[in-house]
């Protein structure tokens, strides 16, 4: 593992010390367990990512069927992603009739 893969960042520090904070945490949480937290999502999508690029038959192509189908086992993020998706073609819908 060489330093170039570690570099980080810091995609998501402002959002995930919010979320720690709407969770029971202090106004500015250590940046320790947000760097920590991060570290987790991070790896978590970079895991989702290739488990859906593996899934999908197509090279450099991965769809939201290939993410579903990844999901298939976790009821609950599978409803949140088809909530999201729900969500997505109304706004789509409502803004085709302004």
């Amino acid at each position: 593992v060489t330093n170039k893969q570690f570099q980080r960042h810091k995609l998501f520090t402002r959002e995930l010390s919010m979320l720690l904070y709407g969770f029971g945490d202090t106004m500015s949480p250590l940046p320790e367990s947000v760097d920590v937290l991060e570290d987790i999502l991070v790896d978590y999508v970079n895991n989702m990512c290739v488990q859906a690029a593996k899934v999908s038959g197509r090279k450099n192509k991965v769809t939201v069927e290939d993410f579903k189908f990844v999901l298939r086992k976790d009821p609950k993020k599978l409803a949140r992603v088809e909530e999201l998706l729900a969500m997505n073609k109304e706004i789509e819908v409502a803004r085709t009739m302004f």
